[in-house]
């Protein structure tokens, strides 16, 4: 079952999208305001999970065409990259900035 984003939610997403894509002109500028907000409200490196499995993410970075972010994770010796909208964390207010970023993919604002 999917869960139901409250109107509450909604516009605290909303409003951290506006401020990520504010004065942008293109998709590339969005992702960039995007990075640069997550990069201001969420510390790394930090635990996270993915799925199950406790990890650390270390950074937030573009994926390798620039039109999407990712975690760089680290579980046990592993590094690997995952959509951002993968990792949950543990801290909620963090993890308010990755579900708003969810939202904005997944909405196309």
């Amino acid at each position: 079952m999917k869960p139901t984003i409250t109107p509450t939610q909604r516009k605290v997403y909303e409003r951290i999208a506006e401020d990520a894509t504010m004065d942008c002109h293109d998709e590339e500028e969005q992702i960039s305001g995007w990075d640069c907000v997550l990069d201001e409200n969420i510390s790394t490196p930090r635990s996270c999970k993915i799925g199950k499995q406790e990890a650390v993410l270390e950074k937030i970075d573009f994926d390798d065409k620039g039109d999407a972010l990712i975690g760089v994770i680290k579980i046990n010796q592993t590094k690997m990259r995952v959509l951002l909208q993968d990792i949950v964390l543990d801290d909620p207010k963090a993890m308010v900035y990755i579900n708003a970023y969810k939202y904005w993919c997944k909405n196309g604002l």
